[in-house]
């Protein structure tokens, strides 16, 4: 299944966010695809805002973050992981991946993960962020 929306603004896109988050019946992965600056953590800070994160910030420098997640009822924690510095499967896996993908109650939420295609998990969500200008931005969103 995909679905493609165009968003003008942060707002329309933490919406969106937020309108998928809704969906989630159980934790999963989700992918973020797109350059610097596509709307990948605007995404991300959505999602948090649906789950009562109030401050999602990029893990660039440190990777990984990780928010509990205390108003849903399966999902308990967000990580969210940017492999835009990581550059081998031994580098990844050493953020215990493997265990978070294994349990329901986490979702994961990954930019940067066409670095890593071999090893993501089949079942996930694959979302494509294209600016097509300074506030627009195409959001395409492929469920496997």
């Amino acid at each position: 299944m995909e679905t493609t929306f165009v968003s003008t603004s942060y707002e329309e896109t933490r919406a969106l966010a937020a309108d998928f988050a809704k969906k989630l019946e159980k934790g999963t992965t989700v992918c973020l695809y797109g350059e610097l600056a596509a709307g990948k953590t605007t995404f991300t800070q959505g999602l948090g805002q649906f789950f009562g994160l109030n401050r999602i910030v990029s893990p660039t420098f440190i990777i990984m973050r990780q928010y509990p997640v205390t108003n849903h009822p399966i999902i308990k924690t967000l990580y969210h992981l940017d492999l835009y510095r990581l550059n081998s499967v031994v580098d990844i896996r050493a953020f215990d991946v493997d265990e978070i993908w294994s349990d329901p109650t986490n979702l994961l939420v990954i930019e940067w993960p066409e670095k890593f295609q071999d090893i993501l998990p089949k079942k996930r969500f694959d979302i494509f962020f294209k600016a097509n200008g300074e506030n627009e931005r195409e959001i395409r969103i492929q469920e496997h």
